[in-house]
């Protein structure tokens, strides 16, 4: 670490160098950066700051002497996490369900690197705890929220804004093979078959509506219009663009919503069930609402419970967001069109988008025309 400030009448001692008065004498130790231990360095000062120059030379990283030449000594991560949070953070269009995911990422990073000096880490540094600490999909969402910190830090002074970003020349491992897999529609039925009621009504949103977890379970019946069969819905993840504002009508909502209606517990969300115990929750408005990670929890229960993926490891399990792929697909086995029809349903802003939710049901077979001549080159 960076050595404290010097007092006005030690300011001609090197750093790390202090006098300890001993019955009218003079001593000096020495205070190793690096542990923190004080060492005797004698009593003559011309010799102990000689000693302590040339101990500096060898002890203190370069970092150090590189933060108190540019005023970004000890500066934690900490320091610059918290400063993240408050003067960045707040400043983006992100919707509450980012910043809190950002905020997991932000919490990690406190609790593994908060006490390193911010302008002590590097590439090495980084590349390494990224390699051993995240994998696939986590790796990259890491490494993003971290290009995205020390940008910040450069922009504040707190990290050498002639330095490249550390976080931005690791490896970027953008691009990996989907691990899980695709559901099925026998799964689905399989897995709706045993599921409690409350969750077939989720299964059932999700593949009419083709909207995701964070949707389905913040659906309210006051969203849903009886007269017209239209259900509004807000797109969380693109709110800020104008195609997730959705009013969705269709003839099968009716009897999705009137069958949540009889469950005789006053709720004003659609999917709803009543807890074991009526606890208050942070992300949570209402008792009987349930937040996502429990609902996805429940959701792997009885996907489970169909004894189908017991050969299959669990990151490879079909999740809740499967249903919205299958859906997806089967609009378009029925003949609906990608672009005028699913593309909107699903608040993609691109029809590539919606085609790679389609893909990965079947092996689509196309066909091709061969009609070379042969009989003219190769006579009989």
């Amino acid at each position: 670490m960076a050595p404290r400030k010097r007092l006005r009448r030690n300011t001609d001692l090197p750093d790390n160098l202090y006098p300890n008065k001993v019955g009218g004498v003079i001593y000096y130790r020495y205070k190793r950066p690096d542990t923190g231990t004080f060492h005797s360095l004698g009593t003559v000062k011309g010799q102990a700051i000689a000693d302590a120059r040339q101990l500096n030379a060898i002890l203190m990283k370069p970092a150090d002497r590189v933060g108190q030449v540019l005023g970004t000594a000890e500066q934690t991560m900490s320091h610059l996490i918290g400063r993240y949070r408050k003067e960045f953070l707040p400043e983006q269009t992100l919707a509450p369900s980012t910043v809190k995911l950002i905020g997991y990422r932000l919490n990690r990073f406190e609790k593994d690197l908060g006490d390193k000096l911010v302008e002590s880490i590097d590439v090495k540094a980084l590349a390494e705890y990224l390699d051993d600490n995240f994998k696939r999909d986590a790796y990259i969402k890491h490494r993003t929220t971290l290009i995205d910190l020390f940008r910040f830090a450069q922009m504040k002074g707190l990290y050498p804004s002639d330095l490249d970003n550390p976080a931005a020349v690791t490896y970027p491992k953008a691009s990996y093979e989907k691990q899980r897999q695709r559901m099925t529609l026998e799964q689905f039925k399989a897995i709706h078959a045993i599921a409690p009621t409350w969750m077939q009504n989720a299964m059932e949103l999700g593949l009419v509506t083709l909207q995701g977890r964070t949707e389905v379970i913040n659906m309210q019946f006051s969203d849903f219009d009886e007269k017209t069969g239209v259900l509004r819905v807000v797109r969380q993840k693109v709110k800020k663009h104008e195609h997730a504002y959705l009013e969705i009508e269709s003839p099968w909502l009716k009897g999705i919503i009137a069958r949540a209606r009889k469950s005789d517990v006053a709720s004003p969300y659609i999917v709803h069930r009543v807890p074991v115990r009526k606890n208050e929750a942070q992300d949570r408005q209402h008792w009987t609402q349930l937040t996502a990670n429990h609902f996805s929890a429940e959701f792997r229960k009885w996907r489970d419970k169909t004894t189908l993926f017991d050969g299959v490891p669990k990151e490879q399990r079909p999740t809740f967001h499967e249903i919205r792929a299958l859906g997806s697909w089967l609009y378009k086995k029925q003949g609906f069109d990608t672009e005028s029809y699913v593309q909107p349903l699903m608040a993609h802003a691109t029809e590539a988008m919606t085609e790679h939710y389609q893909k990965g049901h079947e092996q689509e077979w196309v066909r091709v025309k061969a009609e070379l001549d042969i009989t003219k080159l190769l006579p009989r």
